[in-house]
């Protein structure tokens, strides 16, 4: 019998790319002998190279302007080549299920969004809970209505998973002592930034506060702060308070890089960001800041989180920046921070 061929489209960002994970798990279960691809963009390809559950990790990064057609007809003809089945899309767009369309794939399945219902061969209504429910459902719905029934009992599918082998993080370690790192512990991790404006962010001055707070109460500890290179700045500021009890990985790291460094921590304080979700799926305990966002639909899917967010008659506002005066993230004092993260190292 000829091995079914299943091609999905993964989420592009890390965040997401991590959410959608359980699905991924899911999806194995139902098919444990298929040959299930990904294929995800460069930006969120490094979460899905450590998912257990796929055969291959296919790179996408589409160009811009007058390019973008003709990157969308290359990588159209490079998966028709491979013989899928079936295709799954994950995210909302419709460039999304139009690719996998346009590379003849028998079925097409994926949300009924963004007016793309003509072009998949089974289009799943958006359910009704979703803003009640954490993002991991949104995914496992999807395959729960294309393939089976009770997705949500599934315990194992539920289990956000990464598999990095250990190579990968000697690897890292290695760097981490060019910088410092002697195997200090505890080893917290700092994720001060997070994609789509500043209302996610908790000032930098209390990161700052925290980090000597931190390092005077476990002085034989090291903080690394996470960051891409628009943070570098920041990283700067909160090493500046600590010295030699930090590392500074803004923009010094791989997101693969990033990913195994998390692996090997004790702690990790963060946003709400996709390295939040890194530390979940890398089972690490987090303390986690919640603004602008519902912890409900895309807190940190573990079970050694502590969530930290206080309630007012504007959250979630799910806005870029604060229409008004930040109360939600500059009402999370360091103590009360500091007093989470005793609990997670203690």
């Amino acid at each position: 019998m000829e091995t079914e061929k299943i091609i999905v489209r993964g989420s592009n960002w890390i965040g997401d790319a991590v959410m959608t994970l359980p699905a991924l798990a899911a999806l194995r279960s139902l098919f444990p002998s298929a040959q299930i691809d990904i294929l995800a963009r460069k930006w969120s390809a490094p979460v899905y190279s450590y998912c257990p559950d796929i055969s291959n990790l296919i790179e996408y990064e589409k160009e811009r302007g007058f390019g973008s057609l003709a990157s969308l007809r290359d990588m159209s003809a490079k998966i028709k080549r491979n013989g899928y089945q079936i295709s799954i899309v994950f995210p909302n767009s419709f460039e999304s299920a139009l690719l996998f369309r346009l590379a003849g794939i028998p079925k097409v399945y994926g949300y009924n969004t963004d007016f793309r219902s003509a072009i998949l061969t089974k289009a799943i209504e958006v359910p009704r809970d979703k803003r009640s429910k954490h993002e991991v459902f949104y995914y496992l719905n999807l395959i729960e209505k294309l393939f089976g029934n009770g997705a949500s009992e599934w315990s194992d599918a539920l289990k956000i998973r990464l598999a990095i082998p250990s190579e990968d993080v000697e690897e890292v370690k290695r760097l981490l002592s060019s910088m410092g790192y002697k195997s200090n512990r505890p080893l917290i991790g700092f994720s001060p930034s997070a994609a789509f404006g500043p209302a996610k962010c908790w000032p930098v001055e209390n990161y700052s506060n925290l980090a000597v707070k931190l390092l005077e109460a476990f002085p034989e500890g090291k903080i690394l702060v996470f960051g891409t290179d628009e943070d570098v700045e920041i990283g700067k500021r909160i090493i500046a308070s600590i010295g030699d009890g930090g590392i500074d990985l803004c923009g010094k790291t791989s997101l693969k890089q990033a990913i195994c460094a998390i692996s090997c921590l004790d702690l990790m304080v963060t946003n709400d960001s996709g390295l939040m979700h890194i530390a979940a799926a890398c089972d690490i305990p987090i303390v986690a800041l919640f603004g602008s966002t519902n912890p409900v639909t895309t807190g940190p899917w573990s079970d050694k989180a502590i969530v930290i967010r206080h309630e007012l008659p504007c959250s979630p506002c799910l806005s870029r920046e604060c229409p008004r005066d930040f109360i939600c993230m500059l009402g999370i004092g360091v103590q009360e921070v500091f007093e989470a993260c005793k609990k997670s190292l203690i």
